[in-house]
């Protein structure tokens, strides 16, 4: 009889991320192993006179995740005390026997959270393939029908996409979509024949005008299809608008899992799969390997589609009552859903960035670097590594003597903090700093963002809305929320970006506006004087705190001032003012007490949302945007005083970022309504870039200021700056 010979560490795999996840009493993840567990007890159960055994040699140890490996040798000592030794023995093996199953049964109960065998749940659907055009007709009228017999009679669909290799090009290769009506039936349908993305785009948007549809990162397939809720708009945000609940409209299932719970690292398809409805789903990573879809076996790419599919349509109506019992369904539909096309619309758009200039750029700071490199060696009394941290720290704490902070085994600390200490009374440090500054200028932007550059001559980033806990917006591939602006050199690498011929950019950013929020929410009314008198606020900050009158203040007290006003926004505790401005704790204090003596209502808020996210776990913005904080019921001190500067600051960043998409939208939406040539194409923090036409300059800056300032009711006014330019140096 021949023995079943099973890989243990691919068993566990399999189970492990066939499992909801759930941990022992000391918090490791055994769900694995009782997967596991579980699925060999059947296979004995069926297969009676079978021989079974496991091997546990593995062959590349790092395709493994920890959790994996540590739930396959659990496994094995599992298997060990059975003391059945042909489970272990791949030439004997071993078959079921009452004994080896009554075994198996007591380790599971042992393993159960519940004290009971559970049963695995599975996906219990009836999954068709079909590239018959009359057929795939007859179900998009099936879909139709059923989408239009009620609100909630979600469509869920998945659209099985993969983005070329050369990610410069940005384009996505589509191989079908799976499409879930009904209860259990999912349907298939390969890209073939007359079934091209024209056809799929085009039946998508039919079915957005009269049905609900649901997905997973709709921004993915704006590419395709543009719904209806969309190609027909032209007015900006509306807060008492509630067609919601009446009229059909796309759900995102990654926007609404993440609106849920902004604090999570992952919300794949699959993790909201075992999320919501319990049910795993393996990675499409783990499906599909590093060769991707385009070598992946058909049935295996319409089973993970279909399942896909199912998992929008089942968990849509389950997020979004969880939207509406929070609070956050307006939010949902009325900011974070059109600002999806509005981020696919900048990224389609991209900014043109001069490869010859970028070039240029990096050679000249190649020469000012190969110029530090000679000055520091020259200083230092020798050729080192400068980028050696351990070579760095023994040139200046050994061979030159500088103070240093304790030294760890791993050597002395060159972190940026501990040089710039140093900085002003030695010019090697000094040096030091400013080479690492242009290294990472020049390798990070002046040649990292060369390879970006598409074959139109724009860079496309990718613009991120699930990403941040406090709703602001990042991007990536590449990161252009990171150009530099705290140094000229930095700033100048804004030169190479350039509008297209005939063009100019129209850039527009906000002045202080986490300042005016916390005015706003605060209620101080010190603070809201000081913004209506439409002065300098530091300067109105150092006169009130510091009692000299306004046309008095020194430069160091505006500047001391404007760093107690940026950082009290932040929750800054004395120390961490004592670091920033140089000075000691002691005086630090004093500073931030005769703030809070100058504007109590800052420190009565920020007592308030500390008390309320304590009391309900979570913080609110004013468009109720929430923020989970657990660390305010850690044990550890220090995370609970990370937790009370994320109570204070959560509410303020949160309300920006809220205000900003708002301005988007309010932007987008007018540009379109007017008919202009000129074209939204950036957002970075606080600013928004437009590719502005010509004659449409004095429009753009009026449509620009006006709706950034009217984006939100504040009782302080907000305050847009707006500037012209043939390049982004010289907008900004």
């Amino acid at each position: 009889m021949s023995i079943n010979v099973i890989d243990a560490t691919n068993f566990i795999k399999d189970a492990f991320y066939a499992m909801p996840v759930f941990s022992d009493e000391n918090g490791n993840n055994i769900s694995g192993v009782y997967g596991a567990l579980y699925k060999l007890k059947s296979m004995l159960s069926e297969n009676e006179e079978a021989l079974f055994a496991f091997s546990f040699e593995r062959d590349n140890e790092s395709e493994y995740t920890p959790a994996v490996v540590d739930q396959t040798e659990k496994f094995a000592e599992i298997l060990k005390g059975a003391e059945i030794p042909g489970l272990l023995d791949v030439s004997n093996g071993e078959s079921a026997s009452p004994e080896l199953i009554a075994y198996l049964e007591g380790e599971l109960l042992k393993l159960s959270p519940t004290g009971k065998v559970s049963v695995v749940p599975k996906f219990e659907l009836n999954i068709s393939v079909t590239s018959d055009l009359g057929e795939v007709e007859e179900i998009f009228k099936k879909a139709h029908e059923y989408g239009t017999g009620a609100i909630d009679n979600y469509i869920g669909y998945f659209l099985m996409r993969e983005r070329e290799a050369d990610k410069s090009l940005g384009k996505k290769d589509t191989f079908g979509i799976a499409l879930c009506y009904g209860e259990k039936n999912v349907i298939y349908i390969p890209l073939e024949n007359f079934i091209t993305e024209s056809y799929i785009g085009n039946k998508l948007s039919e079915l957005s005008k009269d049905c609900s549809l649901a997905t997973f990162d709709i921004k993915d397939g704006y590419d395709l299809f543009m719904p209806f809720e969309i190609s027909e708009r032209t007015t900006g945000y509306d807060k008492e608008d509630t067609g919601y609940l009446t009229s059909p409209k796309c759900f995102d299932t990654l926007i609404g899992a993440y609106l849920c719970n902004p604090i999570k690292n992952d919300y794949s398809v699959e993790d909201i799969s075992k999320e919501y409805l319990k049910i795993p789903f393996e990675k499409r990573n783990d499906i599909f390997g590093k060769s991707g879809i385009k070598e992946a076996d058909a049935g295996k790419i319409a089973d993970y589609a279909c399942k896909a599919a199912y998992i929008c349509k089942a968990c849509a109506p389950l997020i979004r009552e969880k939207l509406s019992k929070t609070g956050m369904e307006n939010l949902f539909y009325n900011i974070e859903m059109p600002l999806s096309y509005i981020l696919f619309a900048m990224e389609k758009e991209g900014i043109i960035a001069k490869k010859d200039e970028l070039k240029a750029y990096s050679d000249k700071l190649a020469v000012r670097i190969s110029e530090l490199e000679k000055v520091i060696y020259e200083a230092a009394g020798c050729e080192f590594n400068i980028n050696s941290p351990k070579q760095l720290g023994e040139v200046l704490f050994e061979k030159l003597g500088l103070p240093a902070e304790k030294k760890t085994k791993s050597g002395y600390s060159t972190a940026a903090d501990v040089l710039e200490k140093l900085a002003p009374d030695n010019k090697i440090v000094a040096d030091i700093l400013e080479y690492r500054g242009l290294a990472k200028l020049k390798s990070t932007y002046a040649d990292g963002l060369a390879a970006y550059i598409a074959g139109d001559g724009r860079i496309h980033t990718s613009f991120n809305q699930t990403i941040t806990a406090t709703g602001r917006i990042s991007s990536t591939e590449p990161n252009l929320q990171n150009i530099p602006m705290r140094t000229e050199e930095g700033r100048l690498i804004r030169k190479v970006f350039v509008p297209k011929e005939g063009y100019v950019f129209a850039d527009a950013d906000y002045s202080q506006i986490e300042l005016r929020i916390l005015a706003h929410m605060s209620e101080d009314k010190g603070l809201i004087d000081a913004y209506h008198e439409g002065k300098d606020i530091h300067r109105i900050t150092a006169s009130k705190v510091f009692h000299v009158p306004f046309e008095d203040v020194t430069p160091l007290q505006r500047r001391n001032a404007k760093a107690v006003n940026f950082g009290i926004v932040y929750g800054i505790s004395s120390f961490g003012l004592s670091q920033d401005l140089s000075i000691s704790r002691s005086e630090a204090k004093e500073y931030m007490d005769k703030y809070f003596e100058t504007y109590p209502g800052v420190k009565e808020y920020q007592d308030k949302v500390i008390a309320s996210a304590k009391a309900d776990g979570v913080s609110d913005t004013l468009f109720g945007r929430k923020r989970p904080i657990p660390e305010l019921k850690a044990s550890n001190y220090n995370l609970r005083q990370f937790g009370e500067r994320v109570a204070m600051n959560a509410p303020i960043q949160g309300t920006a970022a809220d205000i900003m998409k708002i301005a988007m939208i309010n932007v987008f939406f007018r540009i379109k309504r007017e008919n202009l040539k000129s074209r939204l194409i950036l957002q970075i923090h606080d600013e928004l870039v437009i590719e502005t036409a010509p004659d449409e300059k004095d429009t753009v800056t009026e449509i620009l200021t006006k709706e950034m300032e009217n984006a939100a009711d504040l009782s302080v006014p907000m305050e847009v700056d707006c500037h012209i330019g043939n390049d982004w140096y010289e907008s900004k």
